[in-house]
């Protein structure tokens, strides 16, 4: 039988976030519309609400994200920052999803697994099943969390080897190729172990509202779209400041506030601004002049791939990382939470003003424009699975 006749059974894994979950779904959909079976291991409140089947990889252990940092503080009490994340996804999730995964690969084996990065479990169990695997990149670049991830897998993780009588194999042996979306011109300065299979970054917003018919419509004026994520480590005054200020630059604004978002939080804001709680971003990025976020890398690319430049107002996690490449590129700038009242005003109407930026992002557009769309990488993703 050819490859491109036979029926893969292709797993994806990742932690339930919208963050982890949707970055993949673009890939997994081009792979069951070749024909191939697809599953989505993820957990609450991932589960049911794709356009995919779904396995719960989560268990009742742990009903929550928080319930998850709750573990892991009580685990590790000393642990802080990046240290703390490890042992988030490497200790306390990834063993979760191994101890699921394994036993459901032995009675129900995959062809392929696909893990995002911070699925350190899915990729252990699949080790340990002898399945073949890739890793699929959610970040902008692998150093310096990837690494700190699989360099304390043989501390978490190793038992699950070693209880079978297997030595823990080295990182490069956990996948067979590192599926990117990032574009090359951004990153390549902090390879990861395995070989780049590049991606071109696409858009996933399942369940979210249809493109309001304002934005969609001729205006007289510039606009811009202000979010902070699905995740905003409850940072209610910045968004408030982002909003405002960019508004008083002659600016209308849409403001995604997140699917659990409260608008009545950000009190009364003025008539140019338009409130969603979660808006199908792929669909609204081509219609705006100008994107003020938090800097996660789904919405960072997403900018990127449609040539809108950026302001950045980092919260956490690696949005501080992308913060500052998208300064070192030129563009975007970036306005942090401790800057003087005014800052985020001048910076909206200093991009609306001048080239240079819109230039840089243009230039990244017609970059990521050139990387193979998901369904050009379903073959790769074939040949891995059966060879």
């Amino acid at each position: 039988m050819n490859i491109e006749e036979q029926t893969v059974r292709i797993v994806f894994a990742s932690i339930p976030g919208y963050g982890h979950t949707y970055p993949l779904m673009p890939l997994a959909l081009a792979c069951a519309d070749a024909g191939h079976e697809v599953v989505i291991a993820t957990g609450s409140p991932m589960l049911d609400g794709l356009p995919l089947p779904t396995f719960d990889a989560w268990g009742d252990s742990y009903p929550t994200l928080g319930d998850v940092e709750a573990e892991t503080a009580r685990r590790h009490p000393g642990a802080d920052g990046m240290d703390f994340g490890v042992a988030m996804f490497v200790d306390v999730a990834g063993r979760e999803y191994a101890h699921r995964l394994i036993d459901e690969f032995g009675s129900n084996r995959p062809d392929l697994v696909i893990a995002e990065p911070t699925c350190a479990g899915a990729l252990a169990a699949a080790s340990v099943r002898d399945v073949p695997a890739a890793v699929f990149s959610i970040g902008t670049s692998w150093e310096p969390f990837g690494a700190a991830i699989y360099r304390d897998v043989p501390q978490y993780l190793g038992s699950f080897w070693s209880d079978r009588g297997r030595a823990v194999p080295p990182t490069a042996d956990l996948a067979r190729a590192y599926v990117n979306p990032v574009p090359p011109s951004w990153s390549g300065l902090d390879d990861p172990p395995w070989s780049t299979l590049p991606v071109r970054t696409t858009g996933f917003s399942h369940g979210a509202a249809p493109v309001p018919a304002w934005l969609a419509t001729p205006r007289g004026g510039p606009c811009a779209y202000v979010t902070l994520g699905t995740v905003a480590f409850g940072a209610v005054d910045a968004l408030r400041r982002a909003i405002v200020e960019t508004a008083a630059a002659g600016v209308d604004v849409l403001v995604s506030i997140g699917p659990d978002g409260d608008p009545t939080a950000l009190g009364d804001l003025p008539e140019s601004v338009y409130l969603e709680r979660f808006v199908a971003q792929e669909q609204v990025l081509p219609l705006v002049d100008l994107v003020v976020h938090h800097g996660g890398t789904g919405t960072t690319l997403g900018a990127l791939a449609v040539g809108a430049p950026q302001v950045i107002m980092p919260q956490g996690a690696d949005q501080f990382r992308n913060a500052a490449r998208l300064v070192e590129v030129g563009a975007g700038l970036v306005v942090p939470n401790e800057a003087p009242d005014g800052a985020m005003q001048a910076a909206v109407t200093g991009i609306l003003q001048g080239n240079a930026e819109r230039e840089v992002a243009h230039r990244f557009a017609a970059e990521i424009a050139t990387m193979p769309a998901p369904a050009e990488v379903v073959g790769t993703l074939e040949r891995l699975a059966t060879t």
